[in-house]
């Protein structure tokens, strides 16, 4: 088809029917004027004068949301304060699933959660378009070194295949909408919420170890430690965790896990208590990138059941824990019946596997988001904000490298406390539901074993 009469046809149906008939009027030979339209005009020549803004605007639905640019940013970085703790952490509690001759080192885990934390909120910021955050899950990292790792005498490179496993799986079930469903049919709310207690008794435990208040004894297994004045470590970390109290009961902000652990970490270099940094910046480490051995998966080896049961671990507390907190984030924000719950899984599924193919534990939705939610976070903005800072946080291993372990062992004890609040609605009057509860609550800290 050519000539005007083409032309005018095509040009009029543009108007009216948008971009699907307007490519096809240019297929079908319009005229230069329409060649020269780019191919996501929509009729509307208000569409084509959009500042890069009003774009931005429009795509996470700011202003329909309620919400602003300014506001969405705010709310990013406030989330990000609260999460950052994760960054120097991590590398404490993984870096322990190294054995002689096979190392784990910490510059790379550091980066690896980092880069992971990072591609992980900026998925979910674009493809969930919704004001949620992932970070590497403590208790996830917990349960990778002690209860995987130590106990099962597995390498860390197998860890991690079991970590990239699980995350395809809450890629190809969580998007499918499954999630939710084999969440509460293999794990009741009541022992869920014992689940969560149980890792938070568990975290603090291994907190109270880094600081030194809680140290083996061939009698009773552990016993109180040293509780002198000389115990530098040990009085850093009781100033530091009663910083925190005061902090959260008297004034709280967000951010007081990364101004303690700034504090302590500033305390520990100008009295000597620590070695100082050696730089305040360097390019990002990934040692331990493309490590994962699959080695175990093998018939035959010896493995497989040990592989599979770990891998069924590591999917079923993400899962679980990723159902009742996206729930309650959304709800929070008044987003309950909005955007795409399979693509917030699938983005969890994706970061967990980029993760573990660059060294670090699965990655899950933080709960801290709820701060920047309680900012005004209303749009995945807030989480590209976040993914942003990660990146950025990639570059800073030399400072974070150099916390002493009072720094870095406070937040474990700090969100272990914050960790017990299910506890209470746990219905301890039904036997039915008590004794389950009792065992999961007690045996996973007392064994540092979640599948066992």
């Amino acid at each position: 088809h050519s000539g005007g009469g083409a032309s005018q046809t095509a040009s009029a149906t543009c108007g009216k029917t948008g971009t699907a008939t307007c490519t096809a009027g240019l297929l079908s030979g319009g005229s230069q004027e329409e060649r020269q339209r780019p191919p996501e005009w929509s009729g509307d020549p208000m569409a084509e004068r959009r500042s890069p803004w009003e774009r931005l605007d429009s795509f996470f639905q700011v202003t329909a949301r309620g919400s602003t640019l300014a506001q969405e940013v705010r709310a990013g970085c406030i989330a990000f304060m609260t999460m950052s703790y994760i960054i120097a952490v991590n590398p404490v509690i993984l870096g322990k699933a190294a054995s002689p001759g096979n190392p784990f080192p910490q510059e790379s885990i550091m980066a690896a959660t980092a880069l992971a934390a990072a591609m992980g909120s900026l998925t979910i910021g674009f493809a969930g378009r919704a004001p949620l955050a992932l970070m590497p899950g403590m208790g996830l990292n917990a349960y990778f070194t002690f209860s995987f790792c130590h106990l099962t005498g597995a390498t860390w490179q197998e860890a991690l295949s079991c970590c990239f496993v699980s995350g395809a799986l809450v890629f190809v079930l969580g998007g499918l909408g499954m999630c939710d469903f084999i969440a509460a049919r293999l794990l009741s709310d009541h022992v869920n919420r014992a689940l969560t207690v149980a890792i938070g008794i568990l975290q603090a435990f291994i907190g109270f170890q880094e600081t030194g208040l809680v140290v083996a004894s061939s009698g009773t297994l552990v016993t109180v430690g040293d509780l002198s004045i000389s115990n530098s470590n040990l009085c850093l970390a009781i100033c530091g965790f009663c910083f925190v109290v005061v902090m959260v009961v008297a004034m709280p902000f967000p951010g007081e896990m990364l101004v303690s652990m700034a504090g302590m970490s500033a305390v520990a270099w100008l009295f000597g208590l620590a070695a100082m940094p050696a730089g305040c910046a360097s390019a990002p480490s990934f040692g331990a990138a493309f490590e994962m051995s699959f080695e175990g998966w093998l018939p035959g080896g010896g493995k497989l059941g040990t592989m599979t049961l770990g891998t069924l671990a590591f999917f079923l507390v993400s899962a679980a824990d990723m159902v009742g907190v996206q729930s309650g984030l959304l709800e929070l924000a008044g987003l309950e019946r909005e955007g795409s719950r399979a693509r917030n899984f699938a983005s969890a599924g994706l970061a967990t596997m980029a993760g573990a193919a660059l060294g670090t534990s699965p990655a899950i939705i933080a709960t801290e988001s709820c701060a920047g939610i309680v900012a005004g976070g209303r749009t995945g903005l807030m989480s590209v904000v976040v993914g942003l800072l990660f990146l950025l946080s990639m570059f800073f291993s030399p400072v974070l490298i150099a916390m002493p372990p009072a720094a870095t062992a406070v937040p474990l004890i700090v969100i272990g406390a914050f960790m017990m609040s299910p506890v209470k609605d746990i219905d301890w009057n039904s036997p039915r539901v008590a004794f389950p509860a009792f065992v999961t609550v007690t045996v996973v800290p007392m064994t540092c074993s979640i599948h066992g």
